[in-house]
Formats: structure tokens, sequence, C-alpha cells
């Protein structure tokens, strides 16, 4: 045999000798990466399915051909669907301030807080002390997860139960203080109003 019939044999040899090339590594990336991408679907879904006992949702409340802005808290326009309101005539400029509040504020004024997305926790004037330090200490903790959560007193004739909770079309009223079911239904409403303004949760 002459030597190039010998290399070219033994190319041939060291070629089927190779061992071939291993497609795990592919394998396992698109396995990891598969894995994180339903844990993050995971992740948003449990936030929108959560289970809240009693919460309504209410049509969003905009007048034809107009848009639900008014001037001032004070201008006469249409009743509510729903009490507290949950969408609907507002005034266009300032929101009440997010966080503790002791005073009653105008619905004109806090649906604007709610098209930011933003959730508020309204409680009847009459309500004891001691619930509304509950409410107080739960709305702080809340303001961890999204600066959007404000907690008002609502005149006692204005509110058939001693807690209501609201966000754009959604609404949850409570015969008693329930710390998981205000929590669950913040989590799964806040920054879904139709102008999310910095509402998103931190967590």
């Amino acid at each position: 045999m002459s030597q190039s019939a010998a290399r070219r044999a033994s190319g041939r040899q060291a070629q089927r000798n190779k061992a071939p090339k291993s497609n795990m590594p592919l394998i396992i990336g698109g396995v990891a990466a598969l894995i994180i991408l339903m844990i993050a679907v995971g992740l948003s879904l449990s936030r929108n399915t959560v289970s809240v006992p009693g919460e309504q949702q209410f049509a969003n409340q905009v007048p034809a051909p107009a848009d639900p802005h008014i001037n001032r808290a004070t201008d006469a326009h249409p009743a509510y669907n729903s009490n507290p309101p949950t969408s609907g005539w507002h005034t266009g400029g300032n929101i009440g301030p997010w966080g503790v509040t002791t005073q009653p504020l105008a619905d004109e004024i806090t649906i604007h807080n709610l098209e930011h997305g933003g959730v508020i926790i309204h409680y009847r004037q009459d309500l004891d002390q001691a619930t509304v330090d509950k409410l107080t200490a739960l709305t702080r903790q809340l303001q961890q997860q999204s600066p959007c959560v404000l907690l008002i007193p609502r005149p006692t004739e204005k509110l058939d139960k001693p807690i209501a909770v609201t966000a754009w079309t959604w609404l949850i009223k409570l015969d008693t203080f329930d710390a998981t079911t205000i929590t669950n239904f913040f989590r799964k409403h806040v920054n879904q109003g139709p102008e999310q303004v910095g509402c998103a949760l931190r967590s």
C-alpha cells in the first residue's frame, strides 16, 4: 500500500473512532430555560387568579361620547354604579394622598387614585378604634409592596358595611377586619387601572 493510501485509510479510521458530539448541553440549557419560563408564568398567573371572597366587578363607567373627567369635585354628574364607586366621573388633576388619611375625601378625587392603579381601603367613620388601628398597620405593610394604597374614612351614612376595598372596577365589602382577604385583593388588583402610574408591586 502506498503512503498516500495509508494516510487516507488512517484518516478514515480516525474519523470513525471520533466520539459523536453530545447534544446534552443544549438539552440541559433548553430544559432550564423552559423551567424558568414556566415559573415566571406561574407567578404571574398566581397573582391574578388568587381567590378573594365576595369581590364584585362593575362595568367601567365612562359616559359616551365624553370622557369621565370633571373640573371640580362638586360638579354635577350622573350617579355611580357602586358604593363606594370603582370608576366613573372624577377630577383630572390631583389624586388623594397615598397612605393613611384621617378625613374623608370626595369620591370624585379618589377615583383618580383608582384610575392610576391604586387600591383604596374605606371604613365607616363610626368604626371602633381598635379596628382602625389594625387597618392602619395593614395599610403601612401593603405600602412596602406598592405605594399605591389609601386608607380613608367614609361617612357612616355612605357605607353599609364596616369596611370596603376598591380598585378600578372591583369592590369587596367586609363585616369584620380580615387581613388576608384585603391583602389578596390588593395584590390581585393593584396596578391594574387604565393609567398605571408607579403602582407596580415590589415583590
